[in-house]
């Protein structure tokens, strides 16, 4: 069972490490999980590829990077689902929220394993910047999902979608001018050496879905289909821990190594919430499933505090 993501030293790595010893406790080794981080099994494209296909067998990213598999999967990098990291931890475990993102995966050929959260979105600037008027014309790097391009030029900003690997270069020589993500990549990639000014934003989150390939999964006896699915609910919770241990720790190495943080002021926040909300209306407008699984999603959230 090849496990892919596309970062490393972060939450989706480090579940997918507890995901293999707990799988191949389980088994007794029928099912060997071999751990490829760092996009050792190519782009989010290819990844999402190979999973359909059935070349690889697994894989965890951002919901959002999966869009090439299904454009729904962007609706859970949305504005106005979630309040905080905490009430997106508790969202995910909803059964309506878990069956939305599962039927969209079974629409696809994949299998949902679960979801454990990454973070909540920040941007990383080469130059400060403190208020939404700094964004105008800034050049940020996002992920290729409607979404997501729609919400950053909302704020101003012009986004780019670009590979995770081409990020840091294209920073530390000025091809863009920023980049939005969640504070595990800023510090595994090293990003406070070309952009040490991040600001919290938190405007939406970063959801981590784990999907299994069907084309493989099928071929399981029913015995191994179960410890597939069993392995990945026992560790969930204690990759959230992990996740959430980490999280603080990062912020005082990203401070340790010059990074500096930010927010904007309260005012300006919710001038930022408005500006993102409105910005994926036509977005949802357009595409009858997505505003349906947004809306499903969103439903889910509310059920919980």
């Amino acid at each position: 069972m090849k496990f892919a993501t596309l970062t490393i030293n972060d939450v989706q790595h480090e579940f997918i490490k507890m995901y293999k010893a707990e799988l191949e406790k389980a088994t007794n080794s029928r099912i060997k999980v071999d751990v490829y981080p760092a996009g050792q099994l190519g782009s989010a494209a290819r990844q999402a590829e190979g999973l359909r296909l059935g070349t690889i067998e697994a894989a965890s990213g951002p919901a959002e990077l999966f869009v090439g598999a299904d454009p729904r999967f962007q609706g859970l990098a949305m504005a106005g689902l979630f309040k905080d990291l905490a009430h997106v931890q508790r969202a995910i475990l909803v059964p309506q929220v878990r069956q939305a993102i599962s039927d969209v995966a079974a629409s696809r050929g994949l299998v949902f394993l679960g979801a454990v959260v990454f973070d909540i979105q920040s941007f990383v600037f080469r130059t400060p910047v403190t208020k939404l008027a700094d964004f105008s014309g800034k050049r940020i790097r996002v992920l290729a999902s409607e979404g997501e391009q729609a919400q950053v030029n909302a704020l101003g900003g012009a986004s780019v979608p670009m590979s995770l690997g081409e990020v840091l270069p294209a920073l530390t020589q000025g091809t863009i001018d920023g980049a939005n993500s969640g504070m595990p990549v800023f510090v595994s990639f090293k990003y406070y050496d070309g952009a040490p000014n991040l600001i919290d934003t938190h405007l939406w989150a970063i959801v981590t879905i784990n999907l299994v390939s069907k084309v493989w999964f099928d071929r399981l006896p029913a015995d191994l289909k179960k410890a597939v699915m069993d392995a990945s609910a026992k560790v969930e919770p204690e990759a959230h821990k992990w996740g959430d241990a980490q999280l603080k720790q990062l912020t005082g190495n990203w401070k340790d190594h010059g990074g500096k943080i930010v927010t904007l002021s309260p005012e300006e926040q919710k001038e930022a919430e408005s500006k993102v909300s409105n910005a994926i209306v036509p977005v949802l407008d357009k595409s009858a499933p997505l505003k349906e699984f947004y809306g499903k999603i969103r439903a889910g959230a509310a059920t919980v505090q």
